[in-house]
């Protein structure tokens, strides 16, 4: 799983949404387990990071050990000021109250707040608007950074490939690299397809290159409007020029064998804030699923 680079570093790269990918080990040992799913749920409703949402009740009341009233007059479990909790408000848990001291309540209502403001344009403004502070912000974020080590794409992405074709020979993460022997980094997943089979856009966007690359080969990059980067490599033939704007499931370009490749295969590989997440946690498409079959190192590049 990719790690965060420290935020001062990452700072100015945050510049879109994010959903939040699987809890670390640090997250689980340090949210209550009964209020993880309340993330999870806020997250799912909202767009907004679950890990934000939880490094913001970390920060703010230590998941309810602390709800104040703070010495500024800042209540509950989120620790809102009354009157932005009443312009805010949600009934997280659907009894029919909005009450700032219930976690479910708490943690929806800050959701609330920062689509409001912005989160899917400007994360970083909109946790700003939730303290008025750098300090904050920088604290936030490297809390949630611990809790999760992965950024993943708020829209919705399709699969690129016709359906039976879902065999992962070589998974995100560390491993030996087949060309090279070396352990590296693969910052995609590569799918096994028979050469020349359609590949779809999994986001719609801008296409901003489609030409050579020495390790891909026959590559397209398409940037979405959120400025989600996806590449789909070792293509045989392409679909599309750079500059064309192209939907979600339009066909982009074919598959192929082409670079440093051991046979025909397709390369996806997806960024977030200029960072890679693991297509298949953002796609839901477990390895072990239905017509899949396990990772093999010795797989293609």
């Amino acid at each position: 799983m990719f790690i965060f680079a420290p935020v001062a570093a990452l700072g100015p790269n945050i510049t879109s949404g994010f959903r939040s990918g699987a809890p670390t080990g640090a997250a689980l040992a340090d949210i209550p387990p009964e209020h993880l799913p309340i993330f999870f749920k806020a997250q799912e409703k909202y767009g907004v990071s679950w890990a934000v949402l939880a490094a913001i009740a970390k920060i703010e009341s230590d998941f309810g050990r602390n709800m104040g009233p703070s010495s500024a007059g800042a209540i509950g479990y989120m620790q809102f000021m009354p009157a932005t909790w009443e312009a805010y408000k949600q009934d997280g848990d659907g009894d029919g109250r909005c009450d700032p001291y219930d976690p479910w309540d708490a943690v929806f209502t800050a959701a609330n707040m920062l689509k409001a403001d912005g989160f899917d344009r400007d994360p970083q403004g909109a946790v700003y608007a939730y303290n008025h502070a750098w300090w904050y912000v920088r604290k936030v974020f490297e809390q949630a950074a611990a809790y999760s080590s992965a950024m993943l794409p708020v829209a919705n992405g399709v699969w690129p490939l016709p359906p039976q074709y879902r065999q992962i020979t070589s998974p995100f993460g560390d491993r030996i690299n087949p060309v090279t022997g070396k352990r590296s980094f693969h910052e995609g997943v590569d799918i096994a397809v028979p050469e020349g089979t359609p590949v779809g856009a999994v986001l719609g966007g801008i296409v901003t290159s489609a030409g050579w690359n020495t390790a891909l080969g026959n590559c397209v990059v398409i940037t979405s409007d959120g400025g989600v980067r996806v590449m789909y490599g070792h293509l045989s033939q392409f679909a599309v020029s750079a500059g064309t704007q192209v939907a979600a499931g339009q066909v982009i370009g074919y598959s192929g064998n082409t670079g440093w490749s051991t046979g025909p295969h397709l390369h996806l590989q997806v960024e977030v804030n200029g960072q890679p997440c693991d297509p298949l946690e953002w796609l839901g498409a477990a390895s072990g699923g239905s017509g899949t079959t396990g990772p093999s190192e010795a797989g293609n590049y």
